[in-house]
């Protein structure tokens, strides 16, 4: 049975003022208390059992999780918070209280005590003015007329539900908890005032609106747990298909540094970091110009899951995200979800090449050997390169099944019997050059911006790395991410270097140059 408006009074009551004294001009503190505007004087809660403080932000990350998280450091609280002069009305619980007023004396169930203990005409210098109530009617009828408009007066303006969790900001406004935070992620204004808030960090993990909530809880339990059980829903749904991310290539085995600072993608990671496998997908944005019969996603199926190694916040809500690529994937199915990418993918691995077969010994072997050593004996000088810098080449590779006319008027060593100590040693080669034409520091940061160089004896991951550091078109080295075959992409690495010689006379450049090619 729905509570009569005097089953509600009491959660009205100020906790300072004398006893069964209703609230007036009421002001919600940071830690959910509200108080008699009269009584607030600083920052503090006066009330002499509060103990809530401001805590650091921690999403709901599972035990098992390896991820480092870094929160945002807490802002003080005396720096954001308005003067004792400034106070304003909390909008909500002073409409609610109006509502609960005038239905006691329109219905004829409050009774003669209650109107001599509020005191209403009580002057108060230090109260601030009551805003109008808009929402409240000018006179409740019945029982179900009240219900009516209390469930109006507890709607968040957000989402347009009954509030779940709410808090209450600054200016006095109330939404649901995470409903403020998709809002802060936009702006960080007010959505009804359009005031300044005081930032991302200050809202999590906030106190609810005690008054508030426990009226939920009295007038709607069943409806307020249906309206959790929804949002957990929700949540539970979000992660069940793969979240990708837009923004760049990566390869299996190598570290990404990503900036989330869009609203959507920041929505995501919060909920990655609550997944019991902190991972989501990544892909290329589709190109500039589309392809003849494939459109701008041309080549976008292809993508790499990424691990989450830690999370650094910041206080504005945004973050800086290491991660690592764990392997590659094909999308399957696309949709949207709160604005970023969803999918429903399949897992690319390599097959077992049979790199033995193609061991030194084979014919080709000398000679690319030789090709490869050619290449550091006709370089120029590094400074001839500032003014050569393409932006990307062609096929890389002479198929396999070319004919032998083809292979013999071809400039370079036919790779039909190509040992892949051969193709290492043309990717070593490219390497020292690279090495011997920039500085020590520059070394330094591309092992760091890359990785370590993995052995010659996994040459699945080798090729993942020589590709990346290839100077070619980000769309051209994402040609890598569906070939199972180790030996395949290597044979397309050699492809790309020999093209990049025969368009260079050498294949040194500034490493500052790699990224905007």
């Amino acid at each position: 049975m729905f509570p009569t408006p005097s089953d509600l009074f009491p959660l009205f009551y100020c906790p300072l003022c004398p006893p069964f004294t209703f609230l007036t001009a009421p002001t919600t503190l940071r830690c959910g208390h509200t108080l008699c505007s009269s009584h607030v004087t600083s920052s503090q809660c006066p009330i002499p059992s509060c103990s809530s403080q401001q805590q650091t932000f921690t999403p709901n990350i599972p035990v098992s999780s390896r991820i480092s998280y870094f929160p945002a450091p807490p802002v003080p609280e005396q720096s954001i918070l308005p003067e004792h002069s400034e106070r304003k009305v909390d909008v909500r619980i002073n409409n609610i209280g109006h509502l609960l007023i005038k239905a006691a004396k329109d219905t004829e169930v409050q009774s003669d005590d209650f109107l001599r203990r509020q005191q209403p005409d009580a002057p108060s210098a230090d109260r601030p003015p009551s805003p109008t109530i808009s929402r409240v009617p000018s006179r409740i009828n019945s029982l179900a007329d009240f219900e009516k408009t209390l469930t109006t007066e507890l709607t968040c303006e957000i989402c347009f539900m009954l509030l779940y969790q709410p808090v209450t900001t600054p200016c006095q406004h109330t939404f649901c908890s995470k409903c403020l935070q998709r809002s802060l992620d936009h702006s960080m204004l007010c959505p009804l005032c359009r005031e300044d808030l005081p930032g991302f960090v200050y809202f999590q993990e906030h106190p609810h609106n005690k008054i508030i909530i426990s009226l939920l809880l009295t007038a709607y339990p069943d409806s307020y747990a249906s309206r959790g059980e929804a949002m957990e829903r929700e949540e539970r749904d979000s992660r069940l298909d793969t979240p990708i991310f837009v923004c760049q290539l990566s390869f299996p085995g190598m570290p990404t540094l990503l900036h989330f600072f869009e609203p959507r993608y920041r929505l995501m990671l919060r909920r990655c970091l609550e997944r019991p496998s902190p991972t989501f997908g990544m892909i290329m944005p589709p190109r500039a110009a589309p392809m003849p019969g494939h459109g701008t996603n041309a080549g976008s199926e292809f993508g790499i899951m990424l691990e989450i190694k830690s999370v650094h916040m910041y206080p504005d809500g945004r973050s800086m995200v290491e991660t690592w690529g764990i392997h590659r994937f094909r999308i399957l199915e696309r949709g949207s979800l709160d604005g970023y990418m969803i999918g429903r993918i399949e897992r690319i691995d390599d097959y077992d090449d049979d790199l033995a077969g193609w061991a030194a010994g084979d014919n080709d072997d000398a000679s690319l050997s030789s090709h490869a050593a050619q290449l550091v004996a006709s370089s120029p000088s590094p400074q001839s390169l500032l003014t050569r810098i393409v932006s990307s080449v062609s096929a890389p590779v002479t198929p396999v099944s070319a004919t032998s006319s083809q292979a013999s008027t071809s400039s370079r060593p036919s790779q039909k019997f190509i040992s892949t100590s051969a193709l290492l040693e043309t990717c070593h080669a490219f390497l020292r050059q690279l090495r011997a034409g920039t500085a020590p520091w520059v070394v330094q940061r591309f092992n760091y911006t890359y990785g370590p160089q993995p052995p010659d004896t996994d040459p699945g991951a080798f090729s993942f790395w020589m590709g990346m550091v290839l100077p070619i078109d980000e769309h051209e080295k994402a040609k890598l991410l569906p070939v199972k075959s180790a030996r395949l992409r290597l044979r397309m690495v050699v492809g790309w270097i020999e093209q990049l010689n025969s368009n260079w006379p050498v294949f040194l450049y500034p490493f500052p140059r790699l990224r905007q090619i």
